[in-house]
């Protein structure tokens, strides 16, 4: 039979050794290519030059026949968790902010393409 100190000393072990968590993870390019800044490219006039000017070294070059590709990744995790003695429980929630550019072989752009995502204000 346990005392009342061990009684109460239990519980008080068991909160000691439970917890929160909380995980934040950012890695990539930061995203640089706002709505206005898509909306100043040209197709046929922008060169690659400018965009990497513009948005410094890209996550990702890819070198197709007669064109290439400038890939721009950034990867955001938020998340947050309990750890208790029996049961743990994590959520973590990962939002991609990207963008790409296709251009010829002389250079210019031919296309491009962004997200990025939505803040989670919830």
């Amino acid at each position: 039979m346990m005392t009342p100190v061990a009684r109460c000393l239990v519980p008080f072990l068991l909160l000691l050794v439970a917890g929160c968590a909380q995980y934040e993870n950012r890695r990539g390019v930061e995203a640089g290519w706002t709505d206005a800044y898509m909306h100043t490219l040209q197709p046929g006039v922008t060169t690659r030059a400018e965009v990497m000017a513009a948005l410094g070294p890209p996550s990702q070059v890819i070198a197709l026949e007669g064109e290439s590709i400038l890939y721009y990744l950034f990867e955001r995790s938020d998340g947050e968790g309990i750890v208790l003695v029996l049961y743990n429980r994590m959520q973590i929630d990962t939002q991609y902010d990207r963008a790409i550019f296709f251009f010829d072989e002389n250079g210019l752009l031919t296309d491009a393409a962004s997200r990025i995502a939505a803040a989670d204000n919830g």
